[in-house]
């Protein structure tokens, strides 16, 4: 191999080694979830031990894919002293009907809809926290998002990580897809997402935070302020972990895996999601940020194709995507015990593509917003409100737009 080929190989060869570390990394964290305190199956108390009353708190806005057995799953919890508080901005909110229903088939459970006041913070997922927790009666606080589903002993899985720690967070992983939209959805998140979750448990005293599904001591989370500390950013999830770490509070990531229900989405509606992630990242760990593209190399052997075109790089392009495609296939895999059916194989390489729009999206602008409120992202995912801005049209409850999506000419005159 002549020094010329050789230099151009190299960045495609350093991306593929620090790709196939983390994806091996990866697996080793989901060989131990195979064991059963890690799969959530429910173990059993000492017998003189009191179960501690956990109360589960679901802010809901607007109808997520398959809400209604999402919200089935927390009625089989095998926890024995749950409650169950969901809630909403409105009373009007299409979340609102669906959570009544619930209500209504499970009158057996200790479950309630609450009414929280969307002034309470700047961002409104946690002015909807600040209401549950202040209704809330239970020692233990879990956060689950209302496009998760659970197995039966999820909150048994909880509590026993919660012996170990004051806050906890699980790993997850998407399921359901039949639009290929939701299929890049859980593609994302099985083949890039749940892998660098995992990886930053092996190489941080402090695991990432998800609001997918975390819970916590309430007295540590008292403690360090409440939600309403957390209530000025985007990102809560993020910094209340590292508030919790910060104050001396252990933080544990649970591999005891949920599932991220991702079903009929359109592609614009996971573009406009990931772009909004892109830029809280940005605003978090600019470092990291940076060197995102870096984790691709598919995208870098493109990358260095499109400066030096010759049949050598291009076969290079070839080669990596076979790699990246049947690793990512198989990271899915893992994560959920179901492989992505091959119809979606490709996916992975327009996947590589589009994400790293999202990544310059974020480069470009720091405008976004979310359950429609519209939002100029500071440093550390604070938050400001903007004006200006016109809401998605994309499906489920986090109406998130992003400037470098254009609006289509009918759009453009429905607001007008």
């Amino acid at each position: 191999m002549s020094p010329t080929t050789a230099l151009l190989f190299a960045p495609t060869t350093v991306s593929l080694l620090l790709y196939l570390g983390t994806l091996a990394a990866f697996f080793w964290t989901i060989r131990r979830a195979r064991r059963p305190h890690a799969r959530g199956e429910p173990l059993p108390s000492p017998a003189s031990s009191v179960p501690p009353r956990v109360s589960v708190l679901k802010p809901l806005a607007g109808t997520d894919d398959d809400l209604e057995a999402n919200l089935g799953s927390f009625a089989r919890l095998a926890h024995p002293d749950v409650e169950i508080l969901l809630g909403v901005a409105r009373a009007n909110d299409p979340a609102a009907q669906v959570a009544r229903t619930f209500l209504r088939r499970h009158p057996e459970l200790r479950a309630r809809l609450v009414v929280t006041d969307p002034d309470a913070a700047v961002n409104p997922k946690v002015a909807q926290l600040i209401g549950l927790e202040a209704v809330a009666t239970g020692s233990i606080l879990v956060v689950s998002d209302s496009n998760v589903r659970v197995s039966s002993g999820y909150l048994c899985a909880l509590v026993r990580e919660l012996d170990h720690a004051e806050l906890v967070t699980n790993v997850f992983a998407g399921t359901g897809e039949r639009s290929l939209g939701a299929a890049l959805e859980n593609l994302q998140l099985g083949a890039v997402v749940l892998p660098g979750i995992a990886v930053s448990a092996l190489v941080s005293s402090a695991p990432l935070t998800v609001g997918k599904s975390m819970a916590m001591r309430r007295d540590a989370l008292a403690a360090i302020g409440g939600f309403a500390s957390v209530g000025h950013v985007l990102a809560e999830d993020h910094v209340l972990g590292r508030r919790f770490h910060d104050a001396g509070f252990r933080v544990r990531l649970s591999l005891a895996a949920v599932e991220n229900r991702n079903i009929a989405c359109s592609v614009r509606r996971t573009l406009e999601r990931h772009s909004r992630w892109s830029k809280l990242r940005r605003t978090l760990l600019p470092r990291l940020f940076a060197a995102e593209p870096l984790m691709s190399p598919l995208l870098v052997a493109t990358l260095t194709a499109l400066v030096s075109p010759s049949r050598t790089t291009l076969a290079l392009v070839l080669a990596v995507a076979v790699v990246q495609t049947v690793l990512a296939l198989a990271s899915v895999r893992a994560s959920r015990g179901q492989a992505l059916a091959w119809k979606y194989a490709p996916l992975e390489i327009v996947r590589t593509y589009l994400l790293f729009g999202c990544w310059l999206s974020a480069v470009v602008t720091t405008r976004l917003a979310w359950r429609g409120h519209p939002f100029r992202l500071l440093a550390g995912s604070v938050i400001v409100p903007a004006r200006g801005m016109v809401e998605s049209d994309a499906c489920g409850p986090e109406r998130a737009s992003s400037s470098w999506f254009p609006l289509s000419r009918k759009r453009r005159e429905s607001v007008a």
